[in-house]
């Protein structure tokens, strides 16, 4: 119990974003632990949900969140729903938590030069979007003039603009579909996965992702 109880501490101390799926209904969304409170008689860890569709009620939650780079998760069960005004749910504390893999990649918000374009096929126009986080591996970004892809879908042509150099230009593969609620709605949001980066675009992108780290410490 105390690994539990140091790791929920760091995940609310952190405010580390967790990835949440609810009665094992997708998609996911995406919350944070704020600590413990006690509404009537419920008594519990608070769980907000800043992105996604949160439902209306639930039993159970299940939860994944990087801690220093390396993957846990858990499952606990819900026992009041609430409006804060964001969607609130308390929880009972997780008895467990288990270690999933170990992540290789840093997400961070990007720079405010950053600029990506997509093209759906290798002929079609180039469109702005708006990037949302970035890492060695991929790229989250969203547009009202995209379509609406599907996990596993591919992206034709990325072109990433992001230092001094020349842009990256390379394709990729969505991971995931999800929406932003806080402190604005955006939405869809593609994450993408770089489909192939040269080791030298692989070190320019680790550089940049390591120096926006350091200007959030």
């Amino acid at each position: 119990m105390d690994e539990v109880k140091s790791m929920l501490d760091k995940l609310v101390a952190q405010r580390i974003p967790v990835e949440l799926l609810f009665d094992g209904q997708g998609p996911s969304c995406t919350g944070r632990l704020t600590g413990t409170r006690r509404t009537q008689d419920a008594e519990g860890l608070t769980l907000e949900v800043v992105s996604g569709d949160a439902p209306r009620t639930a039993s159970v939650v299940r939860g994944r969140a990087v801690v220093e780079r390396v993957l846990y998760e858990f499952a606990a069960v819900v026992t009041r729903r609430l409006s804060d005004p964001l969607p609130v749910f308390v929880i009972r504390q997780p008895t467990e938590i288990h270690r999933i893999e170990r992540r290789v990649h840093h997400r961070v918000e990007p720079a405010p030069h950053v600029k990506l374009r997509v093209s759906i096929s290798m002929t079609g126009e180039w469109l702005p979007v708006d990037v949302h986080n970035l890492s060695e591996g991929g790229v989250s970004f969203s547009s009202p003039r995209l379509p609406a892809f599907a996990e596993g879908h591919s992206v034709a042509r990325l072109e990433l603009t992001f230092d001094e150099q020349s842009p990256i230009v390379t394709s990729g593969v969505v991971r995931n579909v999800y929406s932003i609620r806080y402190p604005r709605e955006v939405g869809p949001v593609f994450g993408v996965q770089w489909v192939r980066v040269t080791p030298d675009e692989s070190a320019r992108l680790a550089a940049h992702v390591a120096a926006c780290r350091g200007m959030t410490k």
